[in-house]
């Protein structure tokens, strides 16, 4: 029986049923219905709905906007086939709601991946990121242990990570620790410009330390905001000594003396990133718009999903790291198969200076749509209230030089 089925509207026939034998080929059951009313009625017994040519007072475009106004359909994709590849009347079927167009002539292939891509994009969907906000809309407890992730080196783990960590110790200082668990080569103190202090491969020297919450806390270096590191081990080699049994511990450890716990996870999978991915209450997940990206974090997903790791719990953050958009974030969706979470805006200068100062822009910024973009995506992490201005919390005075000191210091 095939897996998915579509209502093809059109009031052609001989157009309909070519374009219904390209897709019963490629394993769609394909209802063909020519009367509009009729389509809109049937429409929720499908998993896609294709809007061709239609007759009569409606337009393709009206129907569209009907389907997308109507919230018992909002699970549904929605592909349009325009009459030619004019941009207007493809604007006009976006600006109406449609999930994707195309535009005559087109390949039979590129339909059958338009429609594939649309159906895996709304599952993955409903899969895995509808998280429900845990304080204020639920009334729960705030998500405790948020691991930060991408398999793409660049895509900006470690500043989503560090940022999300100040945005929840401004909150609440002390309460929150960050643990590098991007074992090689880990910069969250770097970023927040913390000197070396003990790391990971200490803290799995200490038997003692691995279960004692308190023991485990003075194995943490503390930022002046009240955020406290556990910091990547010093060299690369050192990196060996932790295991994913250690992982394990220590995130079961971390809750009894903080309340929030941020990993940041690198772009290596292996059994102390999975442990962390297996132990989340929440996976965020960094991509940026560019097709190295976007296959590795699609065959990440694939992979987690056939393990389980990330079951229902993932959010996904498109970094636009590119003055100029080649891709779309629709376009970002459509190959991920997922909806985008949120967007960091592009910044030639800040993120750069962030870094290089290790002053993390929702405190050196805090006024900057990078800052308000990190500021939301916070409350979407942790929910509750929104994170107090850094502005009336100067916790950097006393750090001059930013990383060219540090590097002296060091």
């Amino acid at each position: 029986m095939p897996s998915s089925s579509i209502l093809l509207v059109g009031a052609d026939a001989a157009e309909a049923q070519s374009i219904a034998a390209t897709l019963t080929g490629a394993g769609y059951a394909v209802t063909v219905q020519a009367d509009p009313d009729e389509a809109f009625r049937s429409a929720a017994e499908h998993q896609v709905v294709l809007l061709d040519e239609i007759a009569g007072s409606r337009s393709a475009t009206d129907l569209c906007r009907e389907i997308r106004g109507t919230p018992a359909l909002a699970s549904i994709p929605v592909l349009c086939i325009a009459r030619s590849d004019e941009v207007e009347e493809r604007i006009g079927f976006l600006e109406a709601g449609a999930d994707d167009v195309v535009g005559r002539p087109f390949d039979p292939l590129e339909l059958e991946a338009r429609v594939e891509a649309l159906i895996l994009r709304f599952q993955r969907s409903r899969d895995l990121t509808p998280v429900p906000t845990a304080i204020g809309a639920t009334g729960g407890e705030r998500r405790r242990l948020v691991v930060v992730f991408s398999p793409k080196g660049g895509t900006g783990v470690t500043t989503i990570a560090t940022n999300l960590g100040m945005a929840s110790a401004l909150r609440k200082p002390d309460s929150t620790v960050i643990v590098d668990l991007a074992l090689q080569f880990g910069q969250v103190a770097t970023h927040l410009d913390l000197p070396p202090g003990q790391t990971l491969a200490d803290v799995v020297r200490d038997e003692q330390a691995l279960s004692e919450p308190e023991l485990l806390r003075t194995y943490t270096s503390r930022h002046d905001a009240g955020l406290h590191v556990l910091q990547a081990p010093g060299t690369p080699e050192l990196a060996s000594l932790v295991t994913g049994r250690h992982v394990e511990r220590i995130l079961r450890t971390l809750p009894g003396t903080f309340e929030t716990i941020v990993v940041d996870a690198g772009s290596v999978i292996d059994e102390r990133t999975l442990a962390a991915l297996d132990m989340a209450e929440l996976v965020v997940f960094a991509t940026y718009a560019e097709i190295a990206a976007l296959k590795s974090l699609h065959s990440v997903l694939d992979y987690l999903s056939e393990t389980g790791s990330v079951s229902a719990k993932s959010m996904f953050v498109l970094n636009d790291m590119f003055a100029k958009e080649i891709l779309k974030p629709r376009d970002v969706e459509g190959a991920l198969g997922t909806r985008i979470t949120a967007q960091l805006p592009y910044d030639p200068f800040l993120y750069l200076k962030a870094v290089n100062e290790g002053v993390p822009v929702i405190s050196g910024a805090p006024r900057s749509a990078p800052a308000e973009a990190f500021t939301k995506l916070a409350t979407e992490v942790f929910g509750g209230e929104k994170a107090p201005s850094a502005e009336a919390t100067p916790v950097h005075e006393e750090r001059k030089g930013g990383l060219l000191s540090g590097l002296l210091r060091r």
